[in-house]
């Protein structure tokens, strides 16, 4: 069914939410709002972000650009820390003035485009809402100007760098008082407690973590566009870490990734923080059915089309690996995709499953296509390449590595933290060929990997060794797109 005009986009990312968790995907997460979208809309089953975190994802949707081929992304983190500390990331520039992005593209061509972010790194400071006619930075108000004074000085000391270069010396001169024997506990005990404690002063784990003032703010904006010709982009941020596992348990629960890489603390907890990531999606989940009830009852669903996403999802040791920005496997880089067509406030039963391999950074075209008229939802049509792409660039969690350095030779802890980020700093590409998925890493000291997805989903035998011929066509294709 095609109704006149062409339809508002409505774009949803559920920022750091793996597809293998939701039920629809096989997961054991049963999302009643997703589900209900999904059940007569169009379903990617094997969607692939083009990042492992937020900015290379969110800035190769916005410019159709593969990860790789964005100069700015292409800077080793763990070398440039300085420029990666900035809490407010007042120096981070990931999309530069003037870029021709998809909001802005569908600005000259007529549509109302609005961004509403609760992530501090989808905003436009960092040049992520570049091209948006309005932008919310939600993340601003619902966290920085209501943090507690003790966490404002905190946030201070990291953003400035003198005053963070001057900490770091003094910390190093203190430990030097500390016998080496002892610098092993103590470390690992202050940074508990510091983990702790700022877990606590900044609301890590709250179970809210912006949804409903997004919410509210979208809302408020509707009041005052016309309902056609609109292009909503929505980042919330529940599925982040850390997370609620005060509703599990009443002790406290370390969620330092770092320490869990590392061998440092034992995985007993691991259970129990995935399930604390369950109850924010779900939560998020409701919310997402409010905002939908609301542009229902605001007519912006009179004729539109929703996608729902998310820009990486999250890894809880598998592999060794927790959370995200690290090697692209399954956990990280599978993601939702879920497209719904309504017409009069009505979603129409398209009940469309897609099995091929599709890379996110496609939504581009397609997105724009419904803004030129040529399709009037993404049932299916979203390009299929042969070859499909996952870029990891570096980790992002940088901002201690002056002081690590300092105190490697001190304790073999720190040594431990410091290699393990510097091994996971090493840039990685998930290449997809029909059943194929090849991990090809920068670094020569770690081994190539070849999985045959359909055999081993959760991609636990390296079948490189008897299939280098596969292998070398997929790193020539790796090649050829870079």
């Amino acid at each position: 069914m095609r109704s006149s005009g062409r339809p508002n986009i409505i774009m949803l990312v559920l920022d750091t939410v793996g597809s293998r968790h939701l039920g629809i995907y096989g997961g054991k997460l049963r999302l009643r709002s997703i589900e209900k979208i999904a059940s007569s809309g169009t379903v990617y089953k094997n969607a692939v972000s083009p990042g492992t975190y937020t900015v290379p994802s969110h800035a190769s949707i916005f410019l159709g650009k593969r990860v790789t081929s964005i100069e700015s992304l292409k800077k080793d983190p763990m070398k440039n820390f300085d420029e990666n500390v900035d809490p407010f990331l007042r120096k981070s520039k990931y999309i530069e003035n003037g870029r021709m992005t998809l909001a802005k593209h569908l600005s000259y061509i007529g549509y109302n485009t609005a961004l509403f972010s609760n992530n501090p790194f989808v905003t436009s400071s960092t040049g992520i809402g570049e091209g948006f006619s309005y932008v919310d930075n939600i993340f601003i108000e619902n966290k920085i100007r209501k943090n507690k004074n003790s966490v404002k000085i905190a946030l201070g000391i990291v953003g400035s760098d003198l005053t963070r270069k001057n900490l770091i010396k003094l910390s190093y001169h203190i430990s030097k008082f500390i016998p080496q024997k002892s610098m092993d506990e103590v470390y690992i005990r202050f940074r508990k407690k510091l983990n702790a404690y700022f877990s606590r002063e900044y609301g890590f784990q709250e179970l809210d973590k912006g949804a409903d003032l997004t919410n509210e703010r979208i809302k408020e904006y509707l009041n005052h566009v016309k309902k056609e010709d609109n292009f909503i982009f929505v980042n919330y941020m529940e599925g982040h870490e850390g997370y609620p596992t005060e509703l599990l348990k009443k002790e406290y629960v370390e969620q330092d990734k770092w320490l869990y890489m590392s061998n440092l603390i034992e995985e007993d907890e691991i259970g129990t923080i995935k399930e604390a990531y369950g109850k924010r999606i779900q939560y998020l989940d409701r919310k997402v059915g409010e905002l939908i009830d609301a542009m229902k009852t605001k007519g912006m669903l009179d004729n539109a089309v929703v996608v729902i996403a998310s820009d990486h999802g999250q890894g809880f040791m598998e592999h060794g690996i927790m959370y995200h920005n690290m090697f692209p496997y399954e956990e990280l880089v599978k993601v939702p995709l879920i497209v719904g067509r309504f017409i009069n406030g009505k979603q129409i039963g398209i009940r469309e499953v897609i099995e091929e391999h599709v890379g996110l950074k496609e939504l581009n075209e397609s997105i724009m296509n419904i803004g030129y008229g040529k399709i009037d939802t993404i049932d299916g049509s979203m390009k299929k390449e042969k070859f499909v792409f996952s870029d990891h660039v570096g980790i992002t969690e940088v901002w201690d590595t002056q002081l690590l350095k300092l105190l490697r030779n001190r304790s073999g802890y720190v040594d431990r933290i410091y290699k393990t980020k510097i091994f996971h700093n090493t840039q990685a590409t998930a290449i997809y060929n029909g059943n194929y998925k090849m991990i090809h890493y920068l670094s020569r000291r770690i081994q190539d990997e070849l999985y045959n997805l359909s055999e081993d989903p959760m991609e636990s035998e390296n079948i490189i060794r008897n299939n280098r011929r596969i292998a070398l066509g997929m790193m020539n294709a790796n090649a050829r797109m870079s």
